[in-house]
């Protein structure tokens, strides 16, 4: 097959782009793969033993890969003025796909193992996510945080940090290519022109990084924008690093000091806190002068001076840590996560550690020795053989896309029932999943499988929070707009107009209203910020649930529904009791002051434990389910003093039936994770909720009346 190249001009490929002397040179650096090797070790020992603290390690990961992907690139286009497109993508596809490939799929069989069948959705969500070198994207969306890991932690949750490198690579070439033809048309030197644009990536990368620290540090962590500096500084040191030489006396102490700075970050700084913004210039200075402390004619047939720190990671075992680095690292974080799933722990045991430990080295060897290096010596074959190689591995990485693309739609397909017009319930039998009315019936639950399934249980959410008019939780630029969600089946003439607002568990109560909206006549609108209530602002820290509750009473005047509803007390996930949020009463007041009626409902109950994957893992409709305990003895709604055209719902009895909840209640699921209703239960408490609402807010119902 002919190759086609990526042509900067179809005359350069008859003369190189530019002169020789100005690419930088093609040297091994054996103190940089034994500082890839150390930094590596420092992630997975941070890891193991480290109560999940940053090491500061991957930055050194992506600067090392901006080092040697920007040297590799110029030279190539800087010579031949284009790149060779299908060798290009054969070289990363030996390198890094197919060690990555053989750990995902791994994985995935481990996860649907091992992991509860409510996690294999997302299981398969992020396998596809991190072949295609978009998991940070996905972690981001599916609001997962880089923390301390836990049972419920991803598998694949470390594919962040090499989908940004994996995205790095795609964008690279475009910025060589550009270099050059600055640099031929500018008569600039093609290093000059490659760090120029770098430099302007750097700082466009950099106060990104800062900005959405401000915002959301966990999205900074994982974002690729705020990344690409980091890669950046490596690249710098590609391209100008060779001719900013120390002078000799100062050479041993400045790599000394370099590698004090990479050794102590993990201990020094919270870098879960601090990365990738200017703190991460920590363990970068410590690359920086660990590279200036090998003198220029040093190398791997000179090596460097034993007494010099860059002498120490020329050298075993640091080399041989950096030759199984990839591996180590690919296999280290899912036998940590599927650990504490197998040892239902929080953390693991020093044993378990120092075993994982010795497990993931042999793993990692294995796969450098028998994945790896074949694939290094069809790079060194002649070259069609490597282009073969390199073909394989990406129809191979393809076909396993496909396989696994078909895999996740048809998964969650099978285990998330169609809902027929936006009804959970519709055509469900009503005798066999009564749901609610159980209590009230005078036969036990029938002996059946509760509904719905548990796949894909955390997928099926109210329709509003589908679409772009709900707020997300976070504190991301332009969340603390107030939108509304308007009503699909708004009657021309409603005769009521019900907002459900605050925060989600106005939301999940969704369903039900819409039901008595069809009945009634009623408009109902949606208007929710994730994680939000009404309460008093925080002079302490600012947030854009601040800025909804200051903006909610405008849109309110503005659109002038009938009746808001919203809860009005919240049950602690963790240790605590039922409590109304401070300031709530003078927001409610501001609500009431636009002439809207306000309906606050008594919370539902919350819980710690993902209660969908409790029942997974053996549990039972009382094991999984919140305690009960956490309720005030009284309705502290009940006790205050409330605005003027205010009422309260109680229907805690519904979810907690003689004093005790229950995660099933009449065959129906009641929780679709640790706090929310589920669709299905809240269309069984239709016929509930209209019979509280007839003797809490019967000016609901005047107009029938009338």
């Amino acid at each position: 097959m002919p190759r086609k190249p990526l042509d900067l001009n179809p005359r350069a490929v008859a003369r190189p782009a530019v002169s020789r002397w100005d690419l930088p040179e093609r040297r091994y650096r054996p103190e940089l793969h034994g500082l890839r090797g150390l930094a590596i070790a420092g992630v997975v020992l941070f890891h193991l033993f480290g109560a999940g603290r940053v090491s500061g390690g991957i930055d050194i990961f992506l600067a090392i890969s901006g080092f040697l992907f920007t040297a590799m690139l110029l030279r190539e286009v800087g010579t031949t003025g284009r790149i060779d497109l299908i060798r290009y993508l054969a070289r990363l596809a030996r390198r890094i796909l197919a060690p990555a490939a053989l750990v995902i799929a791994v994985t995935t069989l481990g996860g649907l193992l091992l992991l509860p069948l409510t996690q294999h959705a997302q299981l398969l969500t992020e396998a596809r996510a991190s072949l295609l070198y978009f998991e940070n994207i996905e972690l981001i969306r599916s609001q997962l945080s880089y923390e301390a890991a836990g049972a419920e932690t991803s598998p694949f949750q470390h594919f962040w940090s090499l989908s940004v490198q994996g995205q790095f690579y795609l964008v690279w070439p475009v910025v060589a290519l550009l270099a050059v033809w600055l640099a031929r048309r500018t008569r600039f030197s093609l290093t000059v022109t490659m760090a120029s644009l770098i430099g302007l990536l750097m700082a466009a990368s950099l106060t990104t990084a800062i900005v959405v620290q401000q915002q959301n540090q966990q999205e900074a962590y994982l974002l690729t924008q705020a990344r690409i500096w980091e890669l950046g500084f490596g690249g710098l040191m590609a391209l100008i690093g060779a001719r900013l030489v120390l002078p000799a006396r100062l050479r041993t102490l400045a790599g000394w000091l370099g590698l004090a700075l990479v050794v102590s970050c993990g201990f020094v700084l919270d870098g879960a806190a601090l990365f990738p913004g200017p703190w991460a210039l920590w363990p970068l200075a410590g690359i920086a002068l660990i590279f200036a402390s090998s003198s220029p004619g040093e190398s791997d047939r000179n090596p460097v001076h034993r007494g010099t720190a860059a002498g120490l990671l020329a050298r075993a075992p640091f080399t041989r840590l950096g030759d199984i680095a990839y591996g180590l690292f690919l296999w280290h974080w899912p036998l940590l996560i599927f650990t504490l799933e197998f040892r239902d722990a929080p953390a693991l045991s020093l044993v378990d550690a120092a075993i994982l430990l010795a497990v993931s080295l042999l793993l990692g060897w294995l796969t450098f020795r028998f994945v790896e290096e074949p694939l290094a010596r069809a790079r060194r074959s002649p070259e069609r053989p490597a282009r073969k190689a390199g073909l394989v591995t990406l129809s191979l990485a393809a076909g396993t896309l496909v396989i696994g693309g078909v895999t996740t739609t048809t998964y969650v397909q099978m285990t998330t029932a169609p809902q027929e017009d936006g009804m959970a319930m519709a055509g469900v039998d009503r005798l066999l999943y009564p749901g609610a009315d159980i209590i009230q019936a005078d036969e036990s639950a029938l002996d059946v499988e509760f509904y719905p399934e548990l796949g894909g249980i955390s997928r099926r959410v109210p329709e509003y929070a589908r679409t772009d008019c709900h707020q997300p939780t976070g504190d991301q630029p332009g969340t603390g707009e107030v939108l509304v969600c308007e009503d699909a089946a708004q009657p021309q003439e409603p005769a009521q107009t019900i907002m459900l607002a605050g925060g989600s568990h106005a939301g999940h109560w969704h369903n039900a209203w819409i039901i008595l909206a069809e009945k009634h006549n009623w408009e109902v609108l949606v208007s929710t910020k994730g994680g939000c209530v009404f309460r008093a602002n925080d002079p302490a820290e600012t947030s854009t649930c601040d800025d909804w509750n200051d903006q909610f009473p405008e849109v309110l005047a503005e659109r002038e529904p009938d009746l808001v509803v919203t809860p009005g007390t919240a049950i602690p996930r963790e240790n605590g009791n039922e409590e109304i949020h401070h300031g709530a009463q003078e927001r409610w007041k501001q609500i009431t002051d636009t002439g809207s009626h306000l309906l606050l409902m008594r919370g539902t109950p919350r819980t710690e434990e993902n209660i969908p994957d409790c029942l997974a893992d053996g549990g039972d409709e009382l094991s999984c389910a919140p305690e009960f305990g956490k309720y005030a003895d009284v309705d502290p709604l009940s006790q205050l003093n409330l605005p003027e055209n205010t009422y309260i719902l109680d229907l805690t009895e519904h979810f907690c039936p003689e004093q005790k909840c229950s995660a099933v209640i009449g065959n129906v699921l009641v929780y679709r994770d640790s706090h929310h209703l589920t669709n299905e239960y809240v269309e069984t408490m239709v016929p509930h909720l209209e019979r509280a609402l007839q003797k809490s807010v019967p000016e609901l119902f005047a107009s029938q009346a009338s």
